[in-house]
C-alpha cells in the first residue's frame, strides 16, 4: 500500500475532500488513489471531474465500484461509496 494514499484516505473521512483530493490526485495512477479521488471530487460538486476520473478508471479496470469492505465503520464505508455511485452514475 502507498503511505499517500493512505493520508488521503485520511484526510478523505476526516472530510477534508480538497486536501484528499491533492494527495490522490498525485498518486492516480493507483486503483485506490483513483477511487479516493473520485469520490473527492464528488463530494465536493465536481462532478466533471470524478466523472473524468470515473472514466479513466473504466478504462484500466471494469471496477470503478467496489465492496469497500476494509472500512469496517459502515459510516465511513458509506461516504465512500456514495460519492463513487454519484460519479459512476454521472459517468454512465
Amino acid at each position: 500500500m502507498e503511505r499517500h494514499t493512505i493520508v488521503g484516505e485520511a484526510y478523505f473521512f476526516s472530510r477534508r475532500f480538497d486536501e484528499a483530493a491533492q494527495i490522490c490526485w498525485r498518486r492516480s495512477i493507483w486503483y485506490r488513489a483513483s477511487r479516493v479521488l473520485t469520490s473527492c471530487y464528488a463530494h465536493l460538486g465536481r462532478l466533471d471531474d470524478a466523472r473524468e476520473i470515473a472514466k479513466r478508471l473504466r478504462a484500466i479496470t471494469h471496477a470503478v465500484m467496489e465492496p469497500g469492505t476494509r472500512y469496517r465503520n459502515p459510516e465511513l464505508r458509506e461516504l465512500f461509496l456514495s460519492g463513487l455511485r454519484l460519479a459512476a452514475s454521472e459517468a454512465s
